[in-house]
């Protein structure tokens, strides 16, 4: 993720006033050292605006595909910097909490995910997150507990409040030590994330992905709802159950407690790909607008089968290449949710009420 310079301010230098030169006569007297009054700080400059604003620049939507590049190279979540060292993490076989660690199904750089079946019945599966220690690791302050927690479950905690919302990962419990942090989630059967689903369904249409981004919403409106930004919204942060179909927003790790608006930009630690154009260019960002960007990308991904947009160039003034056969309620949402100005994109609310939505609208042809 490329993150703007911060500006630093000039500062305010005091200058001496020139030292008085004592009479050879008579004998000098020790004269009181002079008051320097500090030189008020000078206004800073404005920063001059770029030739071309890329908000300005509106998202051109060209019917058919464009070859995008190839995502491996270029979109890697920003929130795993590099792999983590070898040696570490939870032993296969070993048990936490009465559940035994069966398989890892996934790692990053702040920590693995297992698999595990409770001691007394193999059907009853959590997810363990394993969660390595760092400096840098942010603490929150929550009602009922004597000291800061880790902020992913603190996040969570305040998402598992009555009445929780189906869509969103349930935690169970955790279990803390001084260098690491393991997390009991919820496993659901039979599911996959989202990015995997969307490779693996050869008959996607919108039928489908309306059932999936209905669910979503649902779950953005929760977070917003209970002041959570989640902050990494995309397709592998995202578990999918078949046949169902139902939909359960995951890895809270990048979250903020919703306080002061607007964030600033350095805040965001999402996938690289999902990132905002207004984040790229500005110094603070609303949330509730990048929830809808991320909406947006998803939809464009779940009909296209690839993302909109690869890189900071294509983001920030790139064409929006959309499929001639979708239906002209799904190319208006989309490119209502990924229009550039953030002033004059649509709102959460205006989502939910898009026509799309409607249980009537037409089903696009399968692809």
């Amino acid at each position: 993720m490329l993150l703007p310079e911060p500006v630093l301010e000039a500062e305010a230098k005091l200058e001496p006033e020139p030292e008085q030169k004592p009479k050879s006569e008579p004998e000098p007297q020790p004269q009181p050292q002079p008051h320097l009054e500090p030189k008020p700080e000078p206004n800073p400059e404005p920063e001059p605006e770029d030739e071309a604003d890329p908000e300005a620049v509106p998202v051109k939507v060209t019917p058919g595909y464009a070859e995008p590049a190839d995502p491996e190279s270029v979109c890697l979540p920003g929130q795993v910097p590099e792999e983590p060292n070898e040696g570490y993490g939870l032993t296969l076989g070993s048990v936490v909490a009465d559940f035994e660690v069966k398989d890892m199904i996934g790692k990053g750089g702040f920590g693995q995910v297992y698999v595990a079946s409770h001691v007394s019945s193999e059907k009853e599966k959590v997810a363990l997150k394993y969660i390595i220690k760092h400096r840098q690791d942010r603490y929150l302050n929550i009602d009922g507990h004597s000291r800061p927690m880790l902020a992913e479950v603190a996040i969570m905690l305040r998402l598992m409040k009555a009445p929780q919302c189906p869509n969103i990962i349930r935690l169970h419990d955790w279990i803390e030590n001084e260098s690491d942090c393991t997390l009991i989630l919820e496993y659901p059967e039979s599911c996959q994330t989202l990015d995997r689903y969307i490779t693996d369904t050869l008959d996607m249409n919108e039928n489908k992905a309306r059932r999936l981004m209905r669910q979503l919403v649902q779950a953005v409106r929760f977070c917003v709802e209970r002041g959570v930004f989640h902050g990494d919204i995309h397709a592998r942060n995202i578990l999918v159950t078949t046949p169902r179909l139902e939909l359960k927003l995951i890895d809270f790790g990048c979250a903020w407690p919703v306080t002061r608006m607007p964030f600033y930009s350095w805040k965001y630690q999402g996938a690289r790909c999902y990132t905002p154009p207004e984040i790229l260019r500005h110094p603070k960002f609303f949330p509730s607008m990048a929830n809808i960007w991320a909406i947006g990308i998803l939809l464009y991904e779940i009909m296209h089968g690839r993302l909109p947009f690869y890189d900071r160039q294509s983001i920030m003034v790139g064409d929006l290449h959309l499929n001639p056969t979708l239906s002209s309620a799904c190319q208006d949402l989309i490119s209502k949710c990924l229009i550039r100005n953030p002033v004059r994109r649509i709102l959460l609310h205006q989502v939910e009420e898009h026509q799309w939505f409607n249980a009537t609208s037409p089903n696009a042809v399968q692809q």
